[in-house]
């Protein structure tokens, strides 16, 4: 795990290069090399951070090239062993970065991608063609930032790798998009004219021109195929991945909350080793948000080696200002700070670990999914009159549930209703949030629910639907940023299982009725059950939820309202003071609050 940086035809120096270089230096603290190289007769300066995982040696070192590539590289190739055997090449190292090397050189960009199973963001200069070339992973697990302004072209894994003159204007977009969804949607980022480059993409830039390729879709047609089928190639496809990201010259433990996806990846890579495993899990001295007692129960059932750690408010307060240095842009996901201290936690004991992610969103275990549903059909039983006419008591009820889908109930279907509900803040509010000037002079509020960017919808599968909205949005720009931020700061390398492209194209391939024919996550809950007994794990789900509403009612109070006091014209202040009195008084906007926290 690493992070990459690129310039061409930059003003900046060399030093100012490795200066910009070593802002990303928690991501690879084992080497950090710029070299620079001549394209289209202008200078081209690769970068890299490492984090040695595989081959240790300095001869596996980035910048890594060839008689006709250079390459920088963040990620894993698990498979990349069984590659090099289709390779008619001399290897020097037996790192995945010589053999993707190889490989491009033998098979060329998208044959390459195509058998690689991993994560990766890829920077790749053709000296003989005198292209660059970026690529990212078919999920986009690992991120890859890209910008062209006035001539100059530059990447980076994070916004941080950009000189202050590429993020000279924050974007008003990004930022009322973020207020509404906590993170910062597809290819924009906070800054005007900085892109990130979406999963399953590669750019190529000839030096003066962008082309934007998409190399991989979701499958479009379901299977045919049984319900005890579907079990037994879900688990084979599950030790397949897990095995596979076993792969390293370091110690490799797992994430363990006691739910389901942690509990059955940390099960299975149990089975699949020769000796206790080490789990990792945190606990909140606030009991009602603890559930470390059951990563513990599931840690004895499977035999591994358990280290748990407890935090509270305290532990929050020391992280708040690292929180937004690391995640460079807004980013509200509160989860993410017991993520930051599972990772520092993990980090002393092990280099890599593997995560659970993914599996609410390929199986279907969202409640939101059953509460659209149900809403939906419960309310396209009346004519429109009658929606109207609910949609206006819905909006000035004073009920938060009931106020959030007021306009889809108005403006009614199932994706309307999805989007609306799986949102921070209701989108008409943002009239209220922020001034009337500034939403006039930006753009039209409701347009980030667009879904047009979504491709293979089904008219007639809304939880596949639902399940689609979530994999290219929420999954991508918030669950697995928060995750490669937060181990990336303590240089901890996180793997994702569930999100193996095979797991993906079968998740996607099953019919919907077949993933639910035992209720939520049924075919990934009778996998666990074949390791850990149905008792140990049957309990409703609470997820990595953070006592926000308590917290901003004591230990953050003064810290929140001094917040407000400090915005900017483009926000309401006053309404934003009537929200905090009311939340002191018992309403809750933590959210809101949350997503405030983050605004610098």
């Amino acid at each position: 795990m690493c992070s990459i940086l690129g310039y061409h035809n930059t003003r900046l120096t060399y030093q100012e290069i490795v200066k910009q270089n070593v802002t990303m230096s928690h991501r690879g603290p084992d080497d950090s090399t710029v070299k620079e190289y001549q394209f289209k007769n202008k200078n081209l300066f690769l970068a890299h951070n490492r984090l040695s995982i595989q081959d240790l040696a300095s001869h596996a070192n980035q910048p890594m090239e060839n008689s006709r590539f250079v390459m920088v590289f963040n990620g894993e190739i698990y498979n990349h062993l069984e590659l090099r055997e289709a390779c008619r090449y001399s290897f020097k190292t037996h790192s995945d970065t010589e053999t993707l090397l190889a490989l491009f050189l033998q098979f060329g960009i998208e044959k390459t991608i195509s058998k690689l199973i991993g994560m990766f963001a890829i920077a790749l200069f053709d000296k003989q063609e005198e292209k660059l070339y970026l690529i990212r992973d078919r999920v986009g697990i690992k991120p890859l930032y890209w910008t062209y302004q006035k001539g100059e072209f530059a990447f980076a894994s994070e916004l941080k790798g950009f000189a202050s003159h590429l993020k000279q204007h924050r974007s008003d977009k990004a930022l009322i998009q973020f207020m509404s969804l906590s993170y910062i949607p597809n290819d924009n980022s906070y800054y005007d004219e900085v892109y990130k480059l979406k999963p399953a993409h590669y750019l190529v830039f000839d030096g003066e021109t962008i082309d934007i390729t998409k190399y991989w879709n979701l499958p479009t047609h379901k299977i045919d195929i049984r319900y005890e089928e579907a079990i037994e190639e879900t688990e084979r496809l599950l030790r397949s991945s897990i095995n596979y990201r076993l792969l390293s010259d370091l110690e490799v433990g797992s994430f363990l909350s006691g739910g389901v996806d942690s509990s059955l990846v940390s099960a299975i890579m149990q089975d699949i080793s020769s000796k206790p495993i080490q789990t990792f899990t945190i606990g909140f001295e606030d009991a009602s948000y603890n559930e470390s007692i059951y990563a513990k129960e599931v840690a004895k059932h499977i035999g591994s080696d358990h280290y748990e750690y407890m935090f509270g408010v305290d532990d929050v307060i020391a992280l708040m200002e690292d929180f937004d240095n690391f995640y460079d842009e807004p980013f509200g996901d509160a989860s993410a700070l017991p993520t930051m201290l599972l990772s520092k936690f993990t980090k002393e004991h092990v280099t890599v670990a593997l995560s659970g992610d993914g599996g609410d969103e390929l199986f279907l275990g969202y409640d939101r999914y059953f509460i659209t549903q149900k809403y939906y059909n419960l309310f396209k039983k009346f004519p429109q009159f009658s929606r109207d006419m609910l949609a206006y008591l819905f909006k000035v009820s004073n009920r938060d549930k009931l106020e959030k889908i007021a306009y889809p109930l108005k403006y009614l279907t199932e994706e309307n209703l999805y989007s609306v509900i799986s949102t921070s803040i209701k989108p008409w509010e943002l009239s209220n949030l922020f001034s009337k000037e500034f939403l006039h002079d930006s753009f039209n509020a409701l347009s980030f629910l667009s879904l047009q960017e979504i491709e293979t919808f089904n008219e007639h599968d809304s939880f596949d639907n639902f399940s689609k909205i979530d994999f290219h949005r929420y999954l991508v720009d918030d669950i697995l940023t928060k995750v490669d931020r937060a181990s990336m700061k303590y240089s901890l390398e996180a793997r994702v299982p569930l999100l193996d492209h095979r797991v993906v194209e079968f998740a996607y391939a099953l019919p919907t009725e077949l993933k639910l024919q035992h209720g939520s996550k049924s075919i990934l809950k009778d996998v666990l059950y074949k390791y850990v007994p149905k008792e140990l794990i049957e309990r409703p789900k609470m997820g990595f939820a953070v006592p926000l509403k308590h917290w901003f009612r004591g230990e953050l109070k003064e810290l929140l309202y001094d917040k407000i006091d400090s915005l900017d014209e483009r926000f309401n202040k006053r309404y934003l003071k009537k929200l905090f009195n009311e939340h002191q008084k018992g309403k809750n906007y933590e959210y809101v609050f949350w997503n405030l926290m983050r605004i610098k």
